[in-house]
């Protein structure tokens, strides 16, 4: 029997949880990474690919660093879409079964849904390239810094406001990407409700746990960071595990109410 994506006639409400809750998420993501261990991996592979292409791009184009590396954050719930439908193959299917071939598609149950958020998300990603490029020229009057001059000037106390702005700007958009998109997604997945709604429900979600979903960003922040670390090897595990963890996330968060 195949798994029905369900309308939106019922509402969506956020739910308080502890930040402990954290914990458990990974817990059960790795559960079912355990469980599909070559599906999720064909998704962890496919990132340390993109990881890999970034590196390729940032010797090419310095001023990018920093935005592209957030890029890769703000756009993996997005990318892990495949992810969270095998999270969802093993809880309606308990496990019997998983195809890859599906989740690599699950986007088509909620075409409309999934087109607007990508809209979205690529003006706020645009807007944060031009604010890149902006604070580049501000402070790089003459000319943009090699790749290897960026980094020494990363540890150059003389740079400090270019620093606290760069990254303060950065942080702000990421902040707001990720509560946008912190429940959203799986939810668009999973009920077919649209991107608004969904948006929307997501904000609330962060609203009302604000430490619980701190501690989840800063979790996801450090599996990523590993992932780099290890010159992208690790991500074809860290990424699963966030990706599947990201779908009980969401099943915890989020109630549904007529």
């Amino acid at each position: 029997m195949d798994i029905t994506h369900q309308p939106s006639q019922i509402r969506p409400v956020a739910r308080h949880v502890a930040p402990a809750a954290v914990f458990e998420w990974l817990r059960l993501g790795w559960r079912d990474l355990r469980k599909a261990p070559g599906d999720s991996l064909f998704y962890g592979a496919a990132f340390v690919l993109m990881g890999y292409l970034l590196t390729l791009y940032f010797s090419l184009a310095p001023e990018f660093v920093i935005t592209l590396s957030t890029l890769f954050l703000l756009a993996g719930p997005f990318l892990a879409i495949g992810l969270y439908d095998i999270a969802r193959q093993l809880e309606y299917y308990r496990g019997s079964r998983i195809d890859l071939a599906k989740s690599m598609t699950a986007w088509r149950h909620n075409l409309p849904s999934f087109t607007l958020y990508a809209a979205l998300l690529a003006v706020l990603v645009f807007g944060w390239f031009r604010v890149s490029l902006l604070m580049f020229a501000l402070f790089y009057e003459t000319a943009v810094p090699t790749f290897d001059a960026l980094l020494a000037d990363l540890f150059n106390p003389a740079n400090l406001s270019f620093l606290v702005a760069y990254f303060g700007t950065g942080f702000l958009f990421a902040a707001l990407v990720f509560a946008l998109s912190a429940v959203s997604i799986p939810m668009m997945l999973d009920r077919e409700v649209d991107a608004i709604t969904a948006m929307i429900a997501s904000l609330q979600a962060v609203y009302r746990n604000l430490l619980t979903m701190l501690v989840w960003a800063g979790m996801i922040v450090l599996l990523t960071a590993i992932g780099f670390a290890t010159y992208f090897i690790g991500l074809m595990i860290t990424v699963p595990l966030i990706g599947l963890a990201t779908w009980h996330a969401y099943r915890a968060l989020i109630a549904y109410e007529r």
